[in-house]
């Protein structure tokens, strides 16, 4: 063709042959009888690049993208989770070997009442976003991990984990000997707690047997570090249980967050001022979609980060769903509970299992200390909740002192000090839980209390 410039053009179209691949799709709802699981036939690849699919169905799932060099050995497999909450999803994986096939496996062995998947072959692709940012950006999203796919993550408070993680409660348990010093157990109607390189939570026979293991200690809450409780666990093999109650986590009788069992319904909770808000599995928001369903077979590592504004819950390291919201709780500084109680006259014996538990804190382990001066004979409460001792100084070696973990001379004695036999600094480094009370006798008594 000549232009009316007097140069030839020459036009020239790329035509794509894309087409759908019956062999990897699918109207036919997933249940029992196909195991709750489709799996495409093997298709040709040659002369395609892109192998795409898209997927709508009301379960969570997990999308396998295979490739085989022979239709037989399928050596290459992409995975693709799928949460329904999210609505249809899709994707496109580079052709890299002669054959492919998808596979999707249901996450919660429920069948669908909808399920529609479409596998398209695409001979010339590139890849982008399938959504921009509000600017117009390609939207793209940083990870840092390492070979078995563990990440580094972004706390509640906006840091990226890197930092510090100081364990503030929690202790092995190791042996059979279990350690009242860190350790309180509170069992009735023939319940037990024992220990052998774990502890085991168990109601036995009697009807109402419960059993509690709680940490003497509370977890300091310090604004601007979130705090995380982190447990291994098992249901064992009554997961489904009438009457009777399973939690685990970082509460009291008060305040607090936990992860809870109650007959069938799995649950996330939180404590404010002794009522419970609790948001059971089929609610969820997390990353495995609305459901999650308990294998009592397996050991989970469950988690919850908690700060003023929100706690999020997870299993296994994925969100499995979060609370934001002010006063989910009261109180953040809490000790570590696990309990199983029976109830309604329930005389089954239910066991609960834990690993290990701790609580620990996002950042530095101690923080800017205050000081208080006491002169005279005088009860002075320092501190009302938990904190650290660092140090007390004697001004002048006369009189005595007593220190106590608690708002009142009824609390726990920390340390009790002839101030005439030991002039200077005493260092203690030590933390206590409910506050700060010092008892100074003697007019001539004067000390400099540092803590934080």
């Amino acid at each position: 063709m000549i232009t009316s410039e007097g140069y030839e053009e020459v036009k020239s179209m790329v035509r794509q042959d894309v087409a759908t691949d019956p062999n990897n799709s699918s109207t036919t709802n997933l249940d029992a009888g196909n195991s709750y699981t489709f799996t495409g036939a093997g298709s040709s690849t040659l002369g395609v690049a892109g192998l795409q699919w898209n997927l709508k169905t009301d379960q969570n799932a997990t999308v396998y993208i295979e490739q085989s060099d022979d239709n037989v050995n399928w050596d290459i497999s992409d995975a693709f989770d799928y949460i329904e909450r999210d609505g249809g999803d899709g994707g496109t994986v580079q052709s890299v070997t002669a054959y492919w096939r998808i596979r999707v496996v249901l996450s919660n062995g429920t069948a669908t009442t909808y399920f529609r998947l479409l596998g398209v072959l695409c001979p010339i692709v590139e890849a982008v976003p399938r959504a921009l940012s509000g600017d117009g950006r390609l939207k793209t999203e940083t990870h840092l991990a390492d070979h078995n796919n563990r990440h580094a993550h972004i706390s509640s408070t906006n840091t990226l984990n890197v930092n510090t993680t100081v364990r503030l409660v929690g202790t092995n348990f190791d042996g059979t000997t279990k350690d009242t010093n860190f350790w309180t157990e509170t069992v009735a109607n023939g319940g037990t707690v024992t220990q052998n390189g774990e502890i085991k939570l168990e109601t036995n026979t009697t009807a109402d047997g419960s059993a509690t293991y709680e940490s003497v200690r509370r977890a300091r809450f310090v604004v601007s570090s979130a705090l995380t409780f982190i447990g291994i666990f098992k249901f064992n093999d009554t997961v489904v249980e009438a009457d009777n109650v399973r939690r685990c986590g970082a509460y009291d009788d008060d305040n607090g967050f936990f992860f809870e069992l109650d007959s069938s319904v799995f649950s996330v909770g939180s404590r404010s001022a002794t009522a419970d808000t609790l948001v059971s599995s089929g609610s969820f928001n997390g990353d495995y979609g609305s459901t999650f369903v308990l294998d009592s077979a397996k050991y989970y590592n469950l988690s919850i980060e908690y700060a003023p504004l929100g706690a999020f819950y997870y299993v296994n390291g994925k969100l499995l769903h979060q609370s934001v919201g002010g006063h989910l709780t009261r109180v953040l500084t809490l000790p570590i509970r696990i309990e199983n109680i029976n109830d309604n006259s329930n005389a089954t014996d239910v066991v609960f299992d834990c690993l290990a538990t701790v609580i620990i804190r996002q950042g530095e382990p101690e923080t800017t200390a205050t000081y208080k001066y006491i002169s005279g004979a005088a009860s002075t409460l320092c501190k009302v909740g938990a904190g650290d001792l660092h140090a007390i100084i004697n001004n002048d070696n006369s009189g005595s002192y007593i220190v106590y973990d608690g708002v009142s001379a009824a609390g726990s004695v920390i340390a009790s000090v002839d101030a005439a036999k030991v002039l200077g600094d005493l260092q203690f480094h030590v933390p206590f839980s409910d506050g700060l009370f010092i008892v100074t006798v003697g007019a001539s008594a004067k000390i400099t209390v540092t803590y934080e």
